[in-house]
């Protein structure tokens, strides 16, 4: 469930790749959890993490659960919220232990399924899940290699319950965006004999989620955005964003991705909408996100000054210096913000001075 988001964009989205064409019919039809409750729970429950209202998505996945302590989905998307919950608020409060636990459990009860043939191709897609969640936090702790080794099994469990189920089509997103990033990451040996281009098969597995996906449709939006900017593809990115947005319109996620769309882009209109938004969501949002503040604050002050409003352009600024305090206690350096903000201020009080 952990999506790219500001800063190290490009980074996140490749760690969410190691985290995690076939061809189907126009009749098939997604895979659904078998117990009708933990199925309506997990659906609540994404729907409530997508609104960032990551309690009450928490609640629900624990009634998950609850309501069948024997199926690893309830483990596995609380899980899942954690990773989305602690990338949205850059770090805050996260409980390792609770994490690695969640996903112990839900592979423990992921082997179980796939001892039984009814239950198999289940219980590759809980592992594969498992695993990507495990590279997710592995590189945010530092440790690549550790992280590649576990996207590289997840993709392996992906391509087994595939094999077993070829319309499983919330297994095509993990496995899809590992091809991808995989080939773009080794674009330097594709003349070798055994380094193939997988690119396009992954971005039809993961329009396949998009299209067909039961739970993780948004997510392999937010995979797909990421690899259209990658590709140039800056419209298509931003068209796909502003779909999300239409249902999820204060998704912090889809706005950054949406801001990056339109930079690249070079609309200066959508550019400072976005950000507007993103600022708003962040603003509002019950554990402040520090370095998304900064730097929508960074941005809206450079376009103050661009449009000749010099004191909001120092107000903006102000409002970054006062997390000078927190230097070096958040998850991501805001060192270089808090220089860039001292910079426009100073250029924005010259400019003041000389009215």
């Amino acid at each position: 469930m952990p999506s790219p988001r500001g800063g190290r964009n490009h980074d996140c989205c490749v760690t969410v790749v190691l985290i995690g064409v076939f061809v189907v019919s126009s009749l098939s039809f997604a895979q659904k959890i078998p117990n009708e409750s933990v199925h309506e729970k997990i659906l609540a429950g994404v729907d409530l993490a997508l609104q960032q209202n990551y309690p009450a998505a928490k609640e629900m996945f624990q009634e998950a659960i609850a309501s069948d302590p024997q199926n690893p989905a309830g483990y596995l998307y609380l899980a899942g919220e954690m990773a989305a919950e602690f990338s949205d608020y850059d770090g805050a409060a996260f409980d390792e232990n609770t994490f690695n636990s969640l996903l112990e459990k839900s592979q423990l009860l992921a082997e179980a399924y796939i001892s039984k043939k009814k239950m198999e191709a289940w219980g590759y897609y809980y592992e594969g899940t498992a695993l990507s969640y495990r590279a997710f936090w592995k590189s945010e702790n530092g440790n690549v290699v550790g992280a590649i080794l576990d996207g590289m099994s997840s993709a392996r469990m992906y391509e087994r319950c595939l094999e077993i189920s070829p319309d499983f089509f919330d297994a095509m997103y993990g496995l899809g965006t590992y091809y991808y990033w995989r080939t773009k990451k080794t674009e330097i040996l594709s003349w070798l004999p055994f380094v193939s281009d997988r690119r396009n098969e992954g971005m039809a597995m993961i329009s396949r989620t998009i299209e067909y996906g039961t739970y993780n449709s948004y997510v392999a939006m937010s995979s797909l955005i990421w690899i259209d900017i990658s590709e140039g593809r800056y419209r298509d990115a931003a068209a796909l964003a502003e779909r999300a947005l239409s249902h999820y319109p204060d998704n912090r996620s889809f706005l950054t991705a949406l801001t990056s769309a339109n930079e690249r882009l070079k609309d200066s209109a959508a550019i400072k909408g976005s950000v507007e938004r993103l600022l708003a969501s962040t603003l509002s949002a019950p554990v402040r996100n520090i370095y998304t503040e900064i730097v929508c604050r960074l941005k809206l002050a450079q376009f103050a000054i661009n449009e000749h409003r010099y004191q909001e352009a120092v107000d903006q600024c102000m409002k970054v210096e006062r997390y000078a305090s927190d230097e070096g206690e958040t998850h991501k350096d805001i060192g270089p913000k808090l220089k860039a903000a001292q910079e426009i201020k100073a250029e924005a009080l010259k400019m003041l001075s000389s009215q």
